[in-house]
């Protein structure tokens, strides 16, 4: 290291520091969350398609990393991390209340500048930039899995989206030579308990052919859980191709009711106070 530069080697240890620092004081700040990183067979980091590039850290297929998003081999991976969102809504809310008694009683206002650690080292976070993939898996590997974002730069453009990594239905889902592949399941969650596993790709949905993309597929999947009304079928139906298997194999997941079904099927006698 010669004056104030950083020693490349040292560069992706910094940054997971202070990823670490910022999960700690998540977790810290958020009593609802589960500890630990995602549990996933097989293990994320195993899968987890990122690779790196000329300018920068990408996947190396579309991705979906919630129910919404779905980040594409263009796009830049910039930062994992984990929120304290709990610390800002507190801190917020008593930034708020000063204003209001600064107000009433015709004090200064207090200095809207003013944050707590956690804010200044979040703002100094997302300016940063991981250099390697490897930071990005050492990440998955410590950091809070229930509360987990991702930071990147989508392609020709200057905006950083920071979206919420929560793998619908459990599942690590990518597209692969025009096909919805199952890269990863979660442990315990939707996706596992229906049937899939780790490399099933999916054939039909509902009974139909499915050759289409992830954005399609997701949006399929978001209107099927809105909720099924009265008479329809209470779970979304799949046929996978699943290697070693001579056939293709059939897997549902449970669907919600709709808010009138729920209605419909509510009793009185639920809502009603009983005294003996």
């Amino acid at each position: 290291m010669s004056g104030r530069g950083w020693h490349p080697l040292l560069w992706p240890r910094v940054c997971l520091g202070l990823a670490l620092l910022l999960g700690w004081t998540g977790r810290l700040a958020s009593a609802r969350a589960a500890e630990g990183p995602l549990l996933t067979n097989p293990p994320i980091i195993a899968v987890f398609p990122v690779e790196d590039g000329p300018d920068g850290v990408h996947f190396r297929y579309p991705v979906a990393i919630n129910e919404q998003t779905v980040v594409q081999p263009g796009d830049k991976l910039r930062t994992l991390y984990v929120k304290p969102e709990l610390e800002e809504k507190v801190e917020e809310a008593v930034q708020n209340k000063e204003h209001k008694e600064a107000a009433y009683s015709r004090k200064s206002t207090p200095d809207p500048l003013s944050e707590t650690p956690a804010e200044r080292a979040l703002k100094k976070f997302t300016r940063t930039v991981w250099p390697s993939k490897t930071t990005f898996l050492q990440a998955l590997e410590v950091l809070n899995g229930s509360d987990l974002r991702l930071m990147y730069q989508e392609a020709n453009r200057e905006k950083v989206r920071d979206e919420p990594v929560s793998l619908p239905a459990g599942l690590l889902l990518a597209a692969i030579d025009g096909r919805i592949a199952v890269l990863a399941v979660q442990t315990g969650e939707k996706g596992e308990r229906g049937g899939f596993r780790p490399g099933d790709r999916i054939i039909t949905i509902s009974g139909q052919p499915f050759v289409g993309t992830l954005d399609e597929f997701l949006e399929i999947y978001r209107r099927a859980n809105l909720g099924r009304k009265s008479g329809e079928s209470q779970a979304l139906s799949f046929t996978v191709f699943r290697e070693g298997s001579p056939e293709p194999i059939a897997i549902s997941l449970p669907l919600p009711p709709s808010l009138q079904q729920s209605l419909l099927e509510f009793s009185p006698e639920m809502g009603r106070g009983h005294s003996e």
